[in-house]
């Protein structure tokens, strides 16, 4: 493992694009590397002074970061955990970035490196899919996390993609036991050059219970159906199952 590279600013090479929707929040993604010897509640207490550290600087304080440990994970080589942060809007994070070199977030980014590492990064813009008013509120604490990196046919639009997931969303929620299903859109703004697949669509429960309850009735399901109807722009030929916990509570 490479340890001349800083768990939270990684030189990688970028594609850029404009954001996709106005008002999505800025959302960064590290794929880090741990140590042998770390541990969870190790990694867990560097999230916790790292974004109170940041929470300090301009653009910073408004910052959420939650930790994705896997569960059930395949195709991503070198990847024991993602930490993910999420501005509200574009500006705090370029602000937060504009003072990052030599604040206090950095000079904890190289005290951490002797077990974690994070060599490639990405930055999205990510947009949670909304239904309309009255439908069940969602609790805010999400848990069991499901990523799917998707892939679109070139005619595809991006009001496509959000419109069907509000379809799949709804549909979901119909379902017994999962009317606190939480589901995000993230579209790429600056990925690492090597990336296969054009957006993640992001489905979270608040227990691994519902998430389960969900899965056991999704065969012959509505939400189902729109997955098949939906196959002739977008496919999802990879997804991971990841525990999340977010910083500034306890697991």
């Amino acid at each position: 493992m490479n340890r001349n590279l800083p768990w939270m600013f990684v030189a990688v090479m970028l594609i850029a694009v404009a954001p996709a929707f106005a008002g999505g929040k800025a959302t960064q993604m590290w794929r880090c590397e741990l140590d042998d010897d770390a541990t969870e509640e190790q990694v867990v207490e560097a999230a916790h002074e790292w974004l109170a550290a940041a929470k300090t600087m301009k653009g910073g304080k408004n910052l959420e970061a939650s930790i994705y440990f896997p569960v059930a994970v395949n195709n991503l080589p070198h990847t024991d955990l993602l930490f993910v942060v999420s501005a509200p809007t574009f500006e705090e994070w370029g602000t937060f970035w504009d003072g990052y070199k030599d604040s206090p977030a950095a000079k904890l980014d190289k005290a951490h490196r002797d077990f974690i590492v994070a060599p490639n990064s990405a930055l999205w813009e990510s947009i949670k899919v909304k239904l309309p008013a009255g439908s069940a509120a969602p609790t805010s604490d999400m848990k069991a996390t499901q990523m799917w990196r998707c892939e679109l046919d070139d005619d595809a639009t991006e009001e496509q993609v959000v419109e069907a997931a509000q379809k799949w969303l709804a549909a979901a929620r119909k379902m017994d036991g999962c009317a606190n299903l939480q589901a995000s859109v993230h579209f790429p703004v600056a990925v690492n050059a090597n990336g296969e697949h054009d957006l993640i669509f992001v489905v979270q429960a608040p227990t691994f219970k519902e998430w389960g309850t969900f899965w056991d009735g999704y065969k012959g399901s509505e939400v189902a159906k729109l997955d098949k109807a939906n196959r002739d722009f977008i496919i999802a030929p990879n997804s991971a199952l990841w525990e999340s916990i977010k910083v500034g509570t306890t697991k």
